[in-house]
C-alpha cells in the first residue's frame, strides 16, 4: 500500500522529469511493431504464462524495438524471465489508470483490451498490423481468469488493494471502516473493518448498519429482525412481557383489564362492557375506567399514573410510575441498555464513533486501541499513526511498538533497486547516457553515484535526491509517490511504479542507500 508521511519546512523541485516515449512509441502500451509469425505445427498455447510467452509474446512482440528485452517499448519487456512481475496487477507503462492483468477478471484486464478492441482506450491495437488469432486471444484471458482474484505474482494475495477514495491519500479497502470493500462503504458505530468487511466488536452483533446487543434489543432479540411484542422486554435475547401482561397478537396486553383480550386473548367485550378482572361486566367498580378498561393506574403499564399514559417498551409501571428494568433507560420509547448501546451508550443519543463500541456506559476502543480522527487503530503497530495519532511513518518504514523504524530484511542496490531504475527511467531519451534528463544517468554503473547523498539541482533547500537513512526526507521517494513536488510531474511521468517497487527503494534509502 501506498503510505504517504508527514514534512514540514520543506520545498520540492523537480528532478526526474521523464520525457514522453516518441510519438509512436507512446501510442503503445502493448502494440507490437513486426508482424505476427504464424505458428509451426504443435505450436499450440496453453493457459499458462509459460505458454503464453513462448507460442504468442515470442513470435508476435518480443522483436526488437517492440516489447525485447533491450530497450522495451513502454518499459514492458514480454520477452524475458519474470514476465508475471510485469504484467499481473501492474500500472500501464503509458495510459494512466490501466491495469495490465486483473487476476480473475480478462474484461478489465488492459492487455485483454489491447488485443481485442481495433480502437483501445489508449495506444493502438496490439500488435498494430492485424488482430492475433481468436485462439490466442481466449488461451490469455483463461490464464487470466484462473488467476485467483486479489493474487499477487509471487503466488500470494493481497485480500483489498490500496485505492485512491475521494481523497490524496490512498487507503486500504480490507482495514479502513470508512471504505470498508469500497470506496464510501462505512462500518456502523462500534465496528471494525478487517478483510474489507465490518465486524461488530464484543458481543454485538451487526444487524444492518448498526451493531446491536441483541440480548437485551427489543427489535432484534436474540437475533436480527427478531422483534418483540409491544410492550415487552428483551432479556438474555428472550422476549418477555413485563408486569403480569401476556403476549395476544404481537403484543403484550393485560387481560384483566383489555376490552379486546378479556380474560383470554381474542374475547373481546360487547357493546356497553367493560373489562374488570378478566370478565366483561357493566362497570368498573372501585377501579378507574380508561375507556372500556378497568385498570389499576398504580400498575397498568398503559395507563400508568394516568388513563393512556403508556410506558416505555420494556418498562413497568410501579406506584403509578413507569420504571425501566435495571441497567436500562427510557430512549425514545424502548428500555435501552445504555451500558451496551453504541447508539445510546451512557445516555440516550450518545453515538460511539465508527470503529469504537460502548463499554460500561463510555465509547472505547476494542482492544486497548486508539481513537485517530474517529477511527480506531492500534498506535503499536499502525504506520500511519505510530505511537500516536497523526504519527505517520516514511515509505519503507514500519511501526513497532510504536516506533517507526526500517523495513525488515536486506535489500540490494544491485540486485533489487537498479532493476527498477533499469526498467521504468534509463532508457534512451530519458535518464541513459550523455543526454539524459536532467543530468541525471540511472543506468548500470552510475545510478548510485548520482543519487546518494547529491543534492536536487533544482532545488533551493539543500534537499537530496537520496538521503541515506531517511526516505522521508529523500526527493526520489517524492517523485515516486507524487507528494511534495513543486513542479513537473511524478516519476514515471506516466502510470504509477508498482508499491512493492517504491517499498524496495525506500527500504533501501533507510537501510543507509548502500551500492552493495
Amino acid at each position: 500500500m501506498f503510505m504517504t508521511f508527514a514534512k514540514s519546512g520543506r520545498r520540492a523541485f523537480p528532478w526526474l522529469v521523464l520525457v514522453s516515449l516518441a510519438a509512436s512509441a507512446g501510442a503503445l502500451v502493448l502494440a507490437c511493431s513486426g508482424t505476427s509469425t504464424q505458428p509451426t505445427p504443435g505450436d499450440t498455447c496453453t493457459p499458462d504464462l509459460g505458454s503464453i510467452q513462448e507460442t504468442i509474446f515470442a513470435r508476435s512482440c518480443s522483436q526488437q524495438g517492440c516489447h525485447a528485452s533491450v530497450e522495451p517499448a513502454a518499459f514492458l519487456d514480454l520477452a524475458s524471465a519474470g514476465v508475471e512481475q510485469r504484467l499481473v496487477e501492474a500500472p500501464s507503462g503509458t495510459c494512466e489508470n490501466k491495469v495490465l492483468v486483473v487476476p480473475g477478471k480478462p474484461e478489465q484486464s488492459f492487455l485483454v483490451e489491447k488485443m481485442r478492441l481495433a480502437m483501445p482506450g489508449c495506444g493502438l491495437r496490439m500488435p498494430p498490423t492485424g488482430a492475433l488469432p481468436a485462439a490466442d486471444i481466449a488461451c490469455i484471458e483463461s490464464w487470466i481468469a484462473g488467476l485467483p482474484e486479489g493474487s499477487t505474482p509471487d503466488g500470494g494475495t493481497d485480500a483489498l488493494p490500496c485505492e485512491m477514495c475521494g481523497g490524496e491519500n490512498c487507503v486500504d479497502l480490507a482495514t479502513d471502516p470508512t471504505n470498508c470493500g469500497a470506496c464510501g462503504k462505512v462500518c456502523p458505530p462500534g465496528a471494525t473493518c478487517g478483510g474489507g468487511a465490518c465486524a461488530c466488536s464484543g458481543a454485538l452483533t451487526a444487524c444492518g448498519d448498526a451493531c446491536l446487543d441483541t440480548s437485551v434489543d427489543l427489535a432484534n432479540c436474540g437475533g436480527c429482525d427478531k422483534p418483540c411484542p409491544q410492550g415487552s422486554l428483551c432479556a438474555g435475547g428472550q422476549c418477555a412481557c413485563p408486569g403480569g401482561l401476556e403476549a395476544c397478537n404481537g403484543q403484550c396486553v393485560d387481560t384483566t383489564s383489555d376490552p379486546m383480550n378479556c380474560g383470554t386473548c381474542g374475547t373481546s367485550c360487547g357493546a356497553g362492557k367493560v373489562c374488570n378482572g378478566g370478565a366483561c361486566l357493566a362497570s368498573c367498580g372501585m377501579l378507574e375506567t380508561c375507556g372500556a378498561s378497568c385498570v389499576d393506574t398504580s400498575t397498568s403499564v398503559t395507563n400508568c399514573g394516568a388513563c393512556g399514559n403508556a410506558c416505555a417498551a420494556g418498562a413497568s409501571c410501579i406506584a403509578g410510575m413507569c420504571t425501566c428494568p435495571a441497567g436500562t433507560s427510557a430512549c425514545n420509547g424502548a428500555c435501552i441498555n445504555t451500558t451496551t448501546d453504541p447508539a445510546n451508550c451512557g445516555a440516550c443519543g450518545k453515538v460511539c464513533a465508527a470503529g469504537t463500541t460502548c463499554l460500561d456506559g463510555a465509547c472505547a476502543c476494542p482492544g486497548g486501541g486508539a481513537s485517530c480522527g474517529g477511527t480506531c487503530v492500534d498506535t503499536q503497530t499502525d504506520p500511519n499513526n505510530c505511537g500516536a495519532c497523526g504519527n505517520t511513518c516514511a515509505a519503507g518504514q514500519t511501526c513497532a511498538g510504536g516506533t517507526c523504524t526500517c523495513g525488515s530484511g536486506s535489500v540490494s542496490f544491485a540486485v533489487d533497486v537498479q532493476p527498477i531504475f533499469t526498467t521504468n527511467c534509463a532508457s534512451a531519451g530519458c535518464h541513459k547516457g550523455v543526454n539524459a534528463q536532467e543530468g541525471l544517468d540511472l543506468s548500470i554503473g552510475k545510478a548510485h553515484a548520482e543519487l546518494v547523498n547529491v543534492a536536487a539541482t533544482q532545488c533551493n533547500d539543500g534537499r537530496k535526491l537520496v538521503l541515506p537513512g531517511d526516505p522521508a526526507q529523500s526527493y526520489l521517494i517524492d517523485k515516486m509517490m507524487n507528494i511534495d513536488l513543486c513542479s513537473g510531474s511524478k516519476m514515471p511521468k506516466v502510470g504509477m511504479l508498482p508499491s512493492a517497487q517504491i517499498t524496495t527503494v525506500a527500504n533501501w534509502i533507510c537501510a543507509g542507500a548502500p551500492n552493495n
